[in-house]
């Protein structure tokens, strides 16, 4: 006895399994393509870059006891002004004539950033008016960010006895009845291109 009717149902069944696995493959492809949502690639870029970024500041603001940090020596350093990567160094964005940005930061971003592609700022956020307001100036600026941008920031204290107005007049004392001299938030904005 054979029932003639067994392949049939076997047929109907295995195409029914499939027409339901490519259901389910399409929607899965689907969903990832969405560019309302994060993938779970954007989101492994997005910490690597956060890692990356607080490690250079990180390494930068390390120092032995009794030694400014080479963050901070930069930071004291500075001049004010703005500069941008021009393909091989950070020159001036006002004037490309006057002096490159040659410090810490700048090495340090040459060598783990720029080699690998990845866009950056650096902004410098400082006290003004006794510490009333706020005042962000960039050091670096290559663009503006994507929306999946990661910022991360260190906080510098400056001291009266660190001269910290002895090279940049955008430097304020906050208090001058304290040693504290004022606090910099420096902020590294990261972003692949």
């Amino acid at each position: 006895m054979f029932d003639e009717k067994g392949q049939m149902h076997t047929l109907e069944g295995v195409a029914a399994a499939t027409i339901m696995l490519l259901v389910i493959v399409y929607a899965i492809d689907a969903t990832s393509m969405t560019p309302l949502t994060s993938s779970t690639a954007n989101v492994h870029v997005e910490t690597e870059l956060q890692v990356l970024g607080q490690d250079i500041l990180g390494t930068l603001d390390y120092a032995e006891p009794g030694y400014n940090s080479k963050l901070k020596n930069d930071v004291l350093g500075w001049n004010g002004k703005e500069y941008i990567w021009n393909g091989t160094k950070y020159i001036e964005k006002v004037d490309p004539s006057q002096k490159n940005l040659i410090n810490n930061l700048a090495t340090n971003l040459n060598y783990t950033l720029i080699r690998q592609g990845i866009a950056h700022n650096l902004e410098l956020t400082i006290l003004t008016n006794n510490g009333t307001s706020l005042l962000t100036q960039r050091m670096i600026y290559n663009g503006d960010p994507s929306e999946n941008a990661v910022i991360v920031s260190r906080k510098i204290t400056l001291h009266n006895s660190d001269n910290p107005n002895e090279n940049n007049t955008l430097l304020t004392d906050i208090d001058p009845s304290t040693d504290l001299y004022n606090i910099v938030d420096v902020k590294l904005i990261l972003w692949r291109m």
